[in-house]
């Protein structure tokens, strides 16, 4: 079952997953750690790592498979406003910056700061490649960056506009302003994307069309917006949770809760590459019996000592205590986290 997570003002990283109750889908909460001392800015995932930051100053990485603290980055002389893992998962971007956004290739970051300026990194060689100053563009004080599913095109929010911008221009080729302040984007395909909206809105946009579909979502601004699998995630600042079933860009609300705490950031935790490596590992772990070294001996009787192979166990480094509740089939409240030793 896939796991909503969730970053919050006080601290907390909290997450839900979508079970049936009766043939009622709902919302119920799967885990919760305050890992942070202050409020979490953001929240990334790749494989089984959840990466998350926040105003202390630090990044947080838990293992998702043993539910433990993998490890923290301290060296950041700022509060970490955004971080991104690369799509294979090899590599954790963090900058004291505004936004970055990764392209699908793995080869090219794009990051926005308070300078107003649209930096392009090469990922190959770890370099900068080339900055656009975007004043010029008309671009000003932007909050957000995100690439479409292909990685042709991205978007910039800013003030009341939503631009869209292409890789092989590299210019705005739509610009569509909003009747609010546009606060999170996610991009469907390579021609539509929802924006969430500061009046508590999400609206549809198409590249191709000026016709924006609304939807009274909450109310209160949408902090963070999530999309996967026909499946949008929506949060409030307010708390307030939402799941959505899209179809043919026709939102229709699933089911909703309250995390009772105030929603910063969202991202979404996909169980099935957990599964995949679980049963991998499980597999590659399992004892070797006394016919399996014989069949071994037998088949390799022509190889020398030196080039055997035998598996052994690896011993797991101990992680840090991060309190996971997982939620009961009876709905409950979550028990807050026991405070750490």
């Amino acid at each position: 079952m896939d796991e909503l997570v969730v970053g919050t003002y006080e601290g907390f990283v909290l997450g839900y997953s979508l079970r049936s109750d009766d043939s009622i889908q709902k919302l119920k909460q799967t885990f919760a750690t305050q890992s942070h001392t202050a409020s979490v800015r953001c929240v990334s995932i790749a494989g089984k790592f959840l990466a998350s930051g926040g105003t202390d100053d630090k990044i947080v990485v838990i293992d998702m498979k043993s539910r433990k603290e993998h490890t923290v980055l301290m060296n950041h002389d700022g509060t970490i406003n955004t971080v991104a893992f690369t799509h294979g998962g090899t590599h954790l971007l963090s900058q004291p910056v505004t936004a970055i956004a990764v392209h699908p290739s793995d080869k090219m970051a794009l990051s926005i700061g308070g300078d107003k300026t649209l930096r392009t990194w090469n990922l190959i060689k770890g370099r900068p490649a080339f900055t656009i100053n975007l004043a010029s563009k008309g671009v000003l004080l932007p909050t957000e960056i995100r690439f479409s599913p292909g990685g042709d095109r991205f978007s910039l929010i800013s003030q009341q506009t939503v631009d869209v911008w292409t890789i092989s221009k590299a210019g705005v080729e739509k610009r569509m302003t909003c009747n609010s302040k546009p606060t999170s984007v996610q991009w469907i395909d390579d021609e539509r994307l929802y924006v969430g909206l500061e009046n508590g809105n999400i609206i549809t946009l198409t590249v191709t069309d000026t016709q924006a579909l609304t939807y009274q979502a909450h109310k209160q601004r949408v902090k963070s917006l999530h999309y996967e699998s026909e499946m949008l995630y929506s949060a409030s600042s307010s708390g307030e949770l939402k799941v959505w079933s899209v179809d043919d860009s026709k939102l229709t609300e699933i089911c909703s809760c309250n995390a009772s705490c105030r929603v910063t950031c969202v991202t979404l935790n996909r169980q099935n590459h957990l599964v995949k490596k679980e049963e991998k590992s499980d597999e590659d772990e399992k004892p070797e019996t006394v016919e399996d070294q014989k069949d071994s001996d037998s088949d390799n009787s022509d190889l020398d000592e030196k080039e055997e192979v035998k598996p052994k166990r690896q011993k797991r480094k101990p992680g840090a205590f991060v309190s996971i509740s997982y939620g009961d089939e009876e709905e409950k409240k979550a028990a807050p986290p026991p405070k750490k030793k």
